[in-house]
């Protein structure tokens, strides 16, 4: 019996085909935003002009998409994996916590982290979506091992010191070597990634739901955002502005 507790920590936002100037300018800000905050926040960028022009370029990374649902299927994965589908990356802390609490067999820990953000400190110290990594870090301390699979902008926009992040950083899902995953973690980050693309999301969690067993899903991410349900609100703002000029 192994005893690495191997981790797959999958962020959709990681698969996004984006431009950092969109990622400024046309996503909102904010940690942990629920989902029917993330739908009204996202609903003011579609609804204006020039950013929702800047978000009809945001399209995904089809192939590694691809590799994703391979992986999913592969024998690398047991079919009695906990896994676990949520809004916000926070919940992942918890999980490893009580893994290695019920498991008292596993001594370490390998965790793979598919993502467009690094999550390893953002100056806050509670727990949250953005720090996760170094709180484990200091919990576990040697016993805790990570990758990073990173987006192709994730240097470009977090200015990485390559000297410093190299040897945690993978290029691509192909890079990804471990064969016996345990714990499947996947989040949607509701405010870092664009809701026309949910259905692609969508369609990787009931890839999961008919792959595994032991599957707890958060009922906000069980189905795609309706973020066109505020247009005719907005409809009537632009008539009124229209009458008042």
């Amino acid at each position: 019996m192994s005893q690495t507790l191997n981790v797959l920590s999958i962020d959709f936002d990681y698969f996004q085909k984006v431009s950092k100037d969109v990622l400024m300018n046309c996503y909102p800000d904010g940690l942990d935003l629920s989902t029917e905050l993330s739908i009204f926040t996202w609903s003011g960028y579609y609804n204006n002009p020039n950013s929702a022009k800047e978000l009809q370029t945001v399209g995904i990374l089809e192939d590694e998409l691809n590799h994703l649902k391979k992986l999913l299927l592969s024998d690398r994965i047991s079919d009695d994996a906990e896994v676990m589908v949520t809004n916000s990356h926070v919940f992942i802390y918890e999980l490893i916590h009580n893994c290695m609490e019920k498991n008292d067999h596993y001594k370490d820990i390998r965790c793979i982290n598919i993502d467009l953000h690094h999550d390893f400190v953002n100056g806050l110290e509670d727990v949250d979506c953005g720090n996760w990594i170094s709180h484990l870090c200091m919990d576990y301390g040697k016993h805790f091992k990570f990758n990073w699979v990173v987006n192709p902008i994730s240097r470009e926009m977090f200015n990485l010191k390559e000297e410093i992040f190299d040897k945690k950083l993978l290029k691509s899902l192909t890079d990804i070597k471990i064969k016996d995953f345990d714990v499947i973690f996947l989040c949607r980050s509701d405010n870092f990634f664009a809701p026309h693309l949910d259905p692609y999301f969508d369609e990787i969690v009931r890839l999961i739901e008919s792959r595994f067993h032991d599957i707890r899903i958060e009922k906000s991410v069980n189905k795609v955002r309706d973020y066109r349900k505020y247009d005719s609100i907005y409809e009537k703002l632009k008539r009124k502005e229209a009458v008042s000029i």
